[in-house]
């Protein structure tokens, strides 16, 4: 039998060889000093060898009781060289049904069709909340108390719209491990409503008949004029603050009097396309003297390369003296919206001018050009409407007939 000395002192020779412990525990010596365990049995007639290891990250007393435990199983009719196989199998399946494995193949799965943004905030949220507690876990183990521990930690941070769609995103994972046959049920699905749910907030909006002393604070107040032209354009257009302050010159068409907005910049997703009104064309030729040449339309003051930041129109906003939550950017949508509708123009057109897609979104797809012109026709009487009452006239259409 060998000793540990003799192992440590195994001199190296020009070719491989082995020095014998006993019951087929073997040391092979390698000529660049690597040791390594081998057991040698037969098995169905066949002399077949097992690798316990190398030495000494397996100590002697390792290797010896490894030995016993393969001729333990060789007693019971067990190869033991087919069971290691088995069993690295069985780890392999068993790594590609873990949560995270399907988390993971669920990712890949939707990258097509996602914006990358996207697919970095799902990820985030994987990574940050939900892999941690369930990443390695099988995924045919999860028990619903698992999910909801997961959620309600993200609740617990009073982060209410994450925490729902954390579930969602749990929910989504589980189908697809039912759909690939790696859990029979979906512990996530059983636990919809179970977040706390905040009343909405509604972004703050001006009635109408304020509008006009906004526009005259806003002359007054100093602000620059590309945070100036933002906001009058985005009142104009009824437009998202972040299109309006990201826009670009090559998405204007200056002769038709049209903006068409890329999908990557929209909520939405799809291209938007906003008719000009003559007030809304004054605000970009304006801009054109004030750009510099570069691509967008409102570059910040001081990152000409960058667009304006939603915190530089709510400056001008309290700087114009309104109090926070009295006035957002946003909510001249809002504005818009109720005026117009108040008014009867057609709700449907109102709707495609807020860029607000159908339940049918293949079929909104190819109707970005959908009431197009009648959209053209509410956005002049909209900038007319704003004229008229700053001039003191207070112009205000009558009011629509309902059709017959």
């Amino acid at each position: 039998m060998l000793t540990v000395p003799q192992i440590k002192n195994a001199p190296l020779k020009a070719k491989p060889y082995k020095k014998a412990d006993g019951l087929g525990l073997t040391l092979l010596v390698q000529p660049d000093g690597g040791k390594f365990w081998r057991f040698r049995y037969r098995y169905a007639g066949k002399e077949q060898m097992l690798s316990l290891g190398a030495w000494p990250d397996v100590s002697l007393a390792e290797a010896r009781q490894l030995r016993d435990e393969a001729r333990a199983r060789l007693r019971t009719g067990v190869n033991p060289a087919s069971l290691r196989k088995q069993v690295k199998a069985q780890a392999v399946v068993a790594a590609a049904n873990t949560f995270r494995a399907v988390a993971a193949e669920w990712i890949e799965l939707h990258r097509g069709s996602w914006r990358p943004s996207h697919t970095t905030r799902v990820q985030s949220q994987l990574d940050r909340d939900i892999l941690p507690a369930l990443g390695d876990r099988p995924i045919g183990e999860i028990s619903p108390h698992e999910v909801l521990v997961v959620a309600k930690q993200v609740e617990a941070r009073d982060a209410l719209d994450q925490a729902k769609r954390c579930l969602q995103r749990m929910t989504a994972i589980f189908a697809l491990g039912v759909r690939s046959l790696r859990c029979d049920s979906n512990p996530a699905r059983e636990l919809a409503g179970v977040i706390k749910t905040r009343r909405v907030k509604h972004h703050a909006a001006l009635p109408f008949d304020q509008v006009p002393d906004y526009l005259d604070s806003l002359e007054k107040v100093g602000a620059g004029p590309e945070a100036r032209g933002a906001m009058e354009l985005l009142i104009l257009t009824a437009a998202r603050s972040g299109e309006v302050r990201g826009m670009r010159w090559p998405e204007v068409d200056m002769r038709a009097d049209l903006w068409r907005i890329p999908g990557e910049r929209t909520k939405t997703g799809m291209e938007h396309l906003v008719p000009l009104s003559r007030q809304a064309m004054a605000v970009l030729e304006r801009a054109q003297s004030l750009s510099g040449g570069g691509e967008l339309v409102f570059p910040s003051p001081s990152k000409p390369k960058e667009p304006l930041t939603a915190n530089a129109l709510l400056m001008i906003v309290r700087r114009m003296g309104y109090q926070p939550g009295e006035v957002t950017p946003h909510g001249f949508r809002a504005t818009f919206s109720t005026t117009m509708n108040e008014l009867g123009h057609n709700p449907d057109v109102i709707e495609r001018v807020l860029a607000h897609v159908p339940a049918d979104k293949i079929r909104a797809a190819y109707h970005r050009a959908q009431y197009l012109e009648e959209r053209r026709v509410l956005l002049q009487t909209w900038a007319d409407m704003i004229d008229g009452n700053r001039s003191g006239a207070n112009v205000v259409p009558l009011r629509r007939r309902a059709k017959a």
